[in-house]
């Protein structure tokens, strides 16, 4: 399914064959990768990057592309069930990563679309949650000013505004800086050890090697199929002359921002594997009939979104047991900004220096207070899953642990509710953490 990202034409890399010697191993050719290999590189590390299909093939295609700070609720959220000091660190390091890829846009003289726009929390029914935020962010001494009127096609009761925010075309950025990077593709990494990666006809010999593919392909050490969940949402393209002037998002999710020719409408997210009604693009076109009924959809998709039990990515080392292998996931709909965060944190892992963000985002962290009510949800889907997987048809489970998969019908697609797995009807992988494609008969 095309998104309105994907316009541009990538130049195809062939696959890796035979042995290879490198500093730097970078496995998935999204954002995440594109932006740490180019920061590697630029550091003077040597630096190959495998992706098993095409690069930005994956949930890059499929963003909304906002360059945020203001990541919903999340302020609040970290305030009261971390600390003060992380939910701070936390937007430091998300302002930083806009002005990062401000800086690198200018320095490497890339067309994208680039524009700093303001960004919105909003909310059509009570302001609760709206005013603890504001007070969240007062606290931190964070300047957000609460408005009642928007730009908007309807009204709302409250919105906190968070200037000097950005919005861009996450493929014409992430191509631009994959241009000069050595890069295979149809390439996917079959095993990860201490010397390198394997790959179906090669073996990359690695001092370091970062994964960065979304969902983590390696299961052990690390667990990370414990850890997290992914959920799907889905958007349009509504080419129209109207215009509302920001990036906005909802409590509820519901999710708008302008692109040149039109705007960007999202929403209905749900848990992988847990759409069994359908309907999401039923409801999202009649929001778009409703507000933009001149407009026209050009573009509709969804997309996949990594989300873990304390709202904060993991990046940095992959586990205590593997000291040189480092990862990036579980942005929680966030990777624009995120990216960019892990693209400096990662490689100042590996060159020794001291980052001030490391203890916040590090994979070995123990938010419990945050962190307990998801773990039991996630655990109690997994255990679910995984039992009815046993007395299931072999088709119908999952490559990555034997979870039973259901069938999306808005995509007419296979999830898995466990851990996101997403395969074709014909069983391909769409979306890891499963890697080998689906066995036996298929559904039709």
């Amino acid at each position: 399914m095309s998104t309105l990202w994907q316009s541009i034409d990538i130049p195809k890399r062939e696959p890796l064959k035979g042995e290879i010697y490198t500093e730097c191993a970078v496995i998935g050719g999204g954002l995440a990768g594109i932006m740490t290999a180019f920061e590697l590189k630029k550091r003077g590390f040597e630096v190959v990057l495998i992706e098993a299909d095409r690069i930005l093939s994956g949930a890059t295609k499929g963003t909304t592309a906002k360059i945020t700070a203001q990541h919903g609720f999340i302020f609040d959220k970290l305030q009261s069930k971390i600390s003060p000091l992380s939910a701070r660190l936390y937007y430091e390091s998300n302002k930083e990563a806009i002005d990062k890829i401000e800086r690198l846009i200018f320095e490497e003289n890339i067309d994208c679309d680039f524009e700093r726009v303001p960004s919105y929390i909003f909310s059509t029914e009570d302001t609760d949650s709206l005013i603890r935020e504001r007070m969240a962010l007062a606290r931190l001494r964070i300047d957000t000013t609460y408005v009642t009127k928007t730009g908007l096609p309807f009204s709302v009761n409250g919105a906190i505004r968070l200037e000097n925010q950005a919005q861009f075309n996450p493929l014409k950025f992430a191509s631009a800086l994959s241009e000069n990077l050595k890069i295979y593709e149809k390439t996917p990494a079959l095993k990860i050890s201490t010397e390198g990666v394997k790959t179906p006809e090669g073996f990359i010999h690695a001092k370091y090697t970062v994964i960065c593919t979304h969902y983590p392909v390696k299961n052990f050490p690390g667990l990370y199929f414990l850890r997290q969940h992914q959920e799907r949402s889905y958007l349009l393209a509504v080419k129209t002359e109207k215009r509302v002037g920001g990036m906005y998002i909802s409590g509820n999710g519901v999710s708008l921002r302008d692109y040149p020719g039109g705007v960007l409408i999202g929403g209905e997210a749900h848990r992988t594997g847990k759409n069994k009604k359908g309907g999401c693009y039923v409801e999202l076109r009649s929001l778009a009939k409703k507000y933009f009924p001149e407009g026209e959809i050009v573009y509709a998709w969804s997309n996949q979104d990594v989300m873990t039990h304390d709202s904060l990515p993991f990046i940095g080392r992959y586990s205590m047991f593997t000291p040189n292998l480092f990862v990036a996931t579980g942005f929680n709909k966030w990777g624009m900004s995120l990216c960019a965060v892990a693209s400096d944190l990662i490689p100042d892992l590996i060159e020794g220096k001291e980052n001030r963000y490391e203890k916040l985002y590090t994979p070995r962290r123990v938010n419990f207070l945050a962190a307990l009510p998801d773990l039991l949800v996630d655990v109690g889907y997994s255990v679910k899953g995984l039992i009815s997987g046993l007395f299931s048809e072999k088709e119908k489970r999952c490559s990555h642990l034997g979870c039973r998969l259901k069938e999306n019908p808005e995509e007419g697609t296979l999830e898995c509710p466990c851990h996101g797995s997403e395969f074709t009807r014909a069983g391909e992988v769409i979306f890891s953490p499963a890697k080998k494609p689906l066995k036996g008969k298929r559904l039709k």
